[in-house]
């Protein structure tokens, strides 16, 4: 047992296990786990349990209704779940439609907007400043707002998944974000574009 205990903090301090929405694909399933494959090419072993919702067009579904082959999102925790970091929440099959300009066409919804929605504020404006690290954002009304970025911040242009690279500055968008722990505001959603993908 205290062999075991030792790695808990090694595991829990990989920087690479994925958390939040990950985009990528799924193969050699197991009855408690199984390999997620991300679209940047990384390579987790993932667990799950009763409890992780697999879901295709909004019906519960068994996991043995993924293909290696169909690209999904997946909600994953940091939870220690039989000696790995990568617990996964729910499991969605991804609408893809056409890969054009280097982005995948999937559906706006995320899979986390009626499971955990997080934010207590949505913001629309133009960035005026934008690091890797944060956005000043200027509203018509209430001024200029300082949003920190995090590694799981969710970028939507045309209703399509982006990444932070493409938002450019006077960019016109719309930003949910909430406080963490320390009071620090974080944006958790960035939408620019049409939401609609043509």
């Amino acid at each position: 047992m205290w062999r075991a205990l030792w790695l808990v903090p090694m595991l829990l301090s990989a920087d690479d296990v994925p958390v939040g929405v990950v985009s990528g694909y799924i193969s050699d399933i197991q009855p408690a786990s199984f390999l997620l494959k991300t679209v940047t090419e990384k390579q987790f072993r993932c667990t799950y349990d009763n409890r992780t919702w697999f879901e295709q067009s909004r019906i519960r579904v068994p996991i043995k209704s993924f293909q290696p082959t169909d690209l999904v999102e997946i909600v994953a925790d940091r939870r220690l779940i039989d000696g790995t970091p990568c617990y996964v929440r729910t499991v969605r099959l991804a609408d893809l439609a056409r890969k054009e300009s280097g982005r995948m066409h999937i559906t706006y919804r995320a899979v986390t907007e009626n499971i955990i929605p997080r934010g207590e504020y949505n913001w629309a404006g133009t960035v005026k400043e934008l690091t890797p690290e944060m956005l000043v954002l200027r509203t018509r009304s209430q001024g200029y707002k300082t949003i920190s970025l995090r590694r799981d911040t969710r970028y939507l242009e045309d209703g399509v998944v982006s990444e932070r690279e493409r938002l450019q500055l006077n960019t016109l968008v719309s930003i949910r974000a909430g406080r963490n722990f320390e009071g620090k505001v974080e944006g958790y959603q960035i939408i620019w574009g049409a939401v609609t993908p043509k």
